[in-house]
């Protein structure tokens, strides 16, 4: 592969030197925190490049859970020692959860077992107020956690479902959604950022377009909450769900909820449970070692916005956080542009989505593309070989690949970058592609 292009011989790790450390040192320290990427491939490195499916977890997040489940694994409640600990794990995670968000306070955000299941909850609690007749909006780039549950009461409740479909650059049709709403309109379902093609919504502008017609809004932060900083207030949506193992913590789902949205409806819950607040959310036992860990990755990124990020000592959490996350949003747009270049120069491939350099302020580092000849899977396969590793298929975003028409070859590959990634691996990465595309047919492996 040629040398880096002029225009970004910076590297993406110069966002992170803040402190005159220089560019490798930077992007060093913020991998020596991340124990899974000491991980080699033979002799050289292997490539996580399926951060969109899940990111690897700081060192800070494997101690806080082995932490709790050494010394404070209790159900709640409880009158004794490890239970109390472990009580104010949960509490104070709550409020970290709420800091992350920019939520008012830790009465606002509720746990569950993932974005999914905390979407299949709250949708079956709206369904409960919603009649025949009554509309939802959805949209053909969204996954399909946000898509199913509101298909699912269009036969419970009789609600009817309208689409907003994508243009060509897998950018939503906006004249699609404004045709859409109306005054039947109950729930806006839509992602901040496509876990797909990695375009980034406006959803600041969809949020004010569902309430101009009296609807609520549910997003979709999942593919967004590992790339940029979320401002639940400034968006003023009534719903927000996120996962934090997208986000460098440990398997979990995070809900944002107006209060007297979350008030209002009658969730699904054993009797004993809360009548109010997060508590009513979160049926049964809550993960105990996840949540602490999840405090610990909130630890990484304060570090990563005091150290890098110029976050002082007297800066709020929620600051701190917002400036680890424009730190990692720095440092990511230098890799989106790399690796859009590099991934362009590859002979039969096609990139879907934002392929633009000047608009690279509208996507996040997440690409899907064909290689000409070769299957999704083959390619993946292949890139495995080579201790690559990539999604291929549709990763549920079901409705995209089919509007695309690649539901019967195979989808597509899907390579997104997150902060810790190396340049070096984008150039692995094209290297790896290229001698995939150039070999024949008999050599690659059935599927």
């Amino acid at each position: 592969m040629s040398d880096r292009p002029s225009h970004l011989n910076a590297g993406p790790a110069d966002a992170l030197a803040s402190d005159g450390t220089g560019v490798g040192a930077a992007l060093a320290a913020i991998r020596a925190e991340f124990p899974a990427l000491a991980r080699r491939h033979g002799e050289g490195a292997y490539s996580y490049l399926d951060g969109p499916g899940g990111t690897q977890v700081p060192r800070r997040t494997i101690e806080a859970m082995a932490r709790y489940l050494e010394r404070s694994n209790a159900n709640h409640e409880g009158a004794f020692a490890t239970s109390e600990e472990s009580d104010a794990i949960l509490a104070e995670a709550h409020a970290a959860a709420a800091d992350f968000l920019g939520a008012a306070g830790p009465e606002e955000v509720a746990f569950g077992q993932n974005m999914t299941t905390l979407t299949f909850a709250v949708s079956r609690a709206i369904g409960r107020t919603l009649r025949s007749g009554d509309e939802i909006v959805v949209t053909r780039l969204d996954h399909d956690a946000n898509v199913a549950p509101w298909l699912a009461l269009e036969e419970e409740r009789g609600v009817t479902v309208r689409w907003v479909g994508i243009r060509e650059d897998c950018t939503l049709d906006m004249a699609d959604l404004e045709q859409a709403l109306g005054p039947r309109t109950r729930i806006v379902a839509v992602a901040m950022a496509s876990n797909a093609v990695g375009t980034i919504n406006p959803v600041a502008r969809i949020v004010e377009m569902a309430h101009d017609v009296g609807a609520w809004t549910y997003v979709d932060a999942v593919h967004a909450a590992p790339h940029m900083a979320i401002d639940v207030a400034a968006l003023d949506t009534d719903f927000l769900v996120c996962s934090p193992y997208k986000f460098f913590g440990p398997h979990l789902g995070l809900l944002y909820g107006k209060p007297e949205r979350l008030e209002q409806l009658a969730s699904y819950k054993v009797r004993p449970a809360p009548d109010g607040g997060s508590g009513k959310w979160e049926t049964g036992t809550l993960p105990g070692e996840s949540i602490a860990g999840l405090l610990g990755t909130f630890d990484h990124l304060e570090w990563m916005g005091r150290e890098f990020g110029g976050a002082g000592d007297a800066a709020t959490r929620g600051d701190t956080l917002a400036a680890a996350m424009g730190v990692i949003g720095a440092t990511e747009r230098r890799l989106a542009l790399w690796a859009m270049e590099a991934l362009s120069a590859v002979p039969g491939l096609t990139m879907r989505g934002i392929v633009d350099p000047m608009r690279i302020d509208e996507r996040v580092p997440t690409f899907a593309f064909t290689l000409s000849g070769r299957t999704p899977r083959e390619v993946a396969v292949e890139l495995g070989k080579r201790g690559i590793a990539v999604w291929d298929g549709d990763y549920y975003a079901y409705e995209l690949i089919r509007v695309l028409g690649l539901a019967q070859t195979g989808g597509m590959v899907r390579v997104g970058f997150v902060h810790y990634n190396e340049p070096e691996e984008i150039e692995r990465l094209a290297e790896a592609l290229g001698e995939i595309a150039g070999l024949t047919p008999t050599t690659l492996p059935s599927r």
